[in-house]
């Protein structure tokens, strides 16, 4: 005969997991939880770029910023060159420090932007012959000077006697900080240096271009231009937001005390 089993002696059929496998899943589970925290805040970090450009024809990093810049068999310039507001081009790169040189052909009035801050409202720049020469001016220091401007002071620690307008020269800059160098034609010693914060301690670079500025002035003569372009550096990131380092914090002591209670 067929016999019920007593239902209270009747043992469990439903599976349970080990202890250890338990505790494997809930860690895994924590990591995985941690990893994706970890991945949404973005650290602070430098790494290096070098650039380099024949202009044949130019990168499109260039900006263009103003002026409608070409190229013209490896020479590169501002089919509308100006200094107000100046005839700009820039790269994309942040530089905390780097190293930066080019030739300049047909030196009368333009430069290298040296540095563009984040918010693009202040600036520093080198400029290259200069003192009017762009507008027209002839005599003088008119195209022969060396010196560096930003936003406050146009002229800053001016070498004057440097150029012979017309002709061609190699000019490398280099910043460490908000401090700025300039050489020519490949010289150890700088004929020009500035310490100006005004910009910042890191941002973008470029050229700039005034000659023959026939916009705001009655420039001619022979067009600045330049060539063979390059460019070694530092670049900067971001740095992590205050409020993503506190929920990264309060997230992992959450982690934690629920990894415990379990």
């Amino acid at each position: 005969m067929f016999k019920l089993r007593n239902p209270f002696q009747c043992k469990s059929r439903v599976r349970t997991s080990p202890p250890s496998r338990t505790k494997a899943l809930r860690a895994l589970s924590c990591t995985w939880l941690f990893l994706e925290l970890l991945a949404s805040v973005t650290p602070a970090w430098a790494g290096g770029v070098t650039f380099t450009d024949s202009f044949s024809p130019p990168s499109a990093l260039w900006s263009n910023s103003s002026g409608n810049w070409t190229a013209t068999s490896g020479d590169y310039f501002a089919q509308v060159p100006n200094n107000n507001p100046g005839a700009d081009t820039l790269l994309p790169f942040d530089l905390a420090s780097y190293t930066l040189t080019t030739t300049v052909n047909g030196l009368g009035d333009g430069g290298i932007v040296v540095r563009v801050n984040g918010a693009g409202t202040e600036s520093i720049t080198l400029v290259l012959g200069g003192l009017g020469y762009g507008q027209g001016a002839r005599g003088g220091g008119a195209g022969t000077a060396i010196y560096w401007g930003d936003n406050s002071a146009p002229i800053q620690n001016e070498v004057p006697g440097v150029f012979t307008p017309g002709n061609t020269y190699t000019i490398t800059v280099t910043a460490v900080g908000d401090t700025f160098s300039a050489y020519i034609n490949g010289s150890s010693t700088p004929v020009t240096t500035l310490t100006d914060s005004i910009a910042g301690s890191d941002g973008t670079v470029g050229l700039y271009d005034d000659q023959p500025n026939t916009i705001t002035g009655s420039g001619f003569g022979t067009p600045t231009t330049f060539s063979n372009f390059s460019l070694q550096g530092t670049t900067v990131s971001s740095v992590p937001e205050p409020c993503s380092l506190a929920l990264l914090a309060t997230s992992l002591f959450g982690l934690l005390g629920f990894a415990r209670r379990k």
